[in-house]
């Protein structure tokens, strides 16, 4: 099994789309981390928190607890944007259903993630998981090239937690990157450097390259520009640096207002080190609705381009590969949606992740 500092991870947001994937995911938890984005109007009680307790209930047991970030949460979200609230409600409702199953764990059920410049007030309810049980705890700094005091901070929240440095796991988290810049890199490398005198569980560089929106509808591979920064960062570095991701989607969730139509078919498909992506424009469609029935119909010729390329992991790969080589003849699965569409993708990404199928340095 790998260990923390070799493991990569997972970066999702608690949506359908991504969630099923996980869901769909069985046994990739030694393999892979996740980290969980709490979105949206995420709820106690509602289909997306029952899929991450699912997810979170398998992964406590494999002894790789799901990562739950609140970061997202907004002060109208059913939670008000305390980040205490739902991780005491997801905590308790994975351990609740670890209990009914009457297995023999006494683990953690989820390791809480909270930003390098949290205050007092926000530690709280994190000093209220650890008393419940011990755990791990993961402290994310965003754009950590620009956070000359991240050791202080860490060490800050280490001491004021009374961590063991083995159950501290820090995440450099650089969001979008489409690009990789040497100054970035350098910059990046200098941060780890003055981590080095600090006992870590881990260490783990964060980024994504899908755009937010897509430019056109020509096929074409990307480079995942994550791996390349991820690789160039390590190549500065003494110490191990674990590689994570954000999968398929852009690493900012969408939260614009008003009436949402959805895009046209498409398919983020992950290779080593690149991206292929598939699509199709639903002829004479202006920017409403589409026609009925014109988003399975349209997705069914991006599937077929994909199966028939050489990229095509087969359906044997993952649950979605199966779904996608289904389409040739009678979908297993409605894929009208782009909800859909990101489930297939990520449940390829999880297992390519999983494979260590990128030139990822170590």
């Amino acid at each position: 099994m790998p260990h923390a500092g070799t493991t990569p991870l997972l970066a999702i947001k608690s949506k359908q789309g991504e969630l099923e994937a996980l869901t769909r995911s069985a046994g990739v938890n030694d393999h892979v981390r996740v980290m969980v984005e709490l979105v949206g109007d995420f709820a106690p009680g509602g289909d997306n928190a029952k899929k991450v307790v699912a997810a979170g209930v398998e992964a406590a047991l494999a002894g790789k607890p799901l990562w739950i970030d609140t970061t997202w949460l907004t002060s109208d979200s059913p939670f008000g944007g305390s980040s205490h609230g739902v991780l005491e409600q997801l905590d308790r409702d994975i351990e609740g259903k670890i209990d009914e199953g009457l297995h023999d764990f006494h683990g953690p059920c989820l390791i809480p993630v909270l930003r390098a410049r949290v205050d007092q007030h926000e530690l709280h309810p994190v000093h209220m998981l650890l008393e419940h049980q011990q755990r791990p705890v993961a402290i994310r700094a965003q754009r950590a090239a620009a956070a000359p005091d991240l050791a202080q901070e860490i060490e800050r929240i280490t001491t004021s937690l009374h961590l063991a440095p083995d159950d501290v796991h820090v995440l450099l988290d650089e969001g979008y990157a489409p690009e990789v810049h040497e100054h970035q890199v350098e910059a990046l490398a200098h941060r780890i450097g003055e981590l080095s005198g600090l006992e870590l569980g881990s260490i783990t560089l964060l980024a994504g390259s899908t755009p937010p929106k897509r430019d056109d509808y020509a096929t074409h591979t990307r480079p995942r520009t994550e791996v390349l920064l991820h690789n160039a960062v390590q190549q500065y570095c003494d110490r191990e640096l674990a590689y994570g991701d954000y999968g398929v989607v852009h690493p900012v969730p969408n939260t614009g207002k008003g009436p949402k139509f959805p895009p046209n078919p498409y398919l983020h498909y992950t290779v080593p080190g690149a991206t292929l992506s598939v699509a199709r424009k639903i002829p004479d469609r202006g920017r409403g609705a589409p026609p009925r029935g014109a988003l399975a119909r349209y997705f069914l010729r991006v599937a077929e381009e994909l199966v028939s390329r050489r990229e095509f992991a087969g359906a044997g790969f993952s649950w979605g590969d199966r779904v996608l080589d289904s389409c040739r003849s009678t979908p297993i699965t409605p894929i009208g949606s782009s909800n859909k569409w990101i489930a297939v993708a990520t449940s390829h990404h999880v297992m390519h992740l999983a494979r260590r199928l990128d030139d990822v340095a170590a």
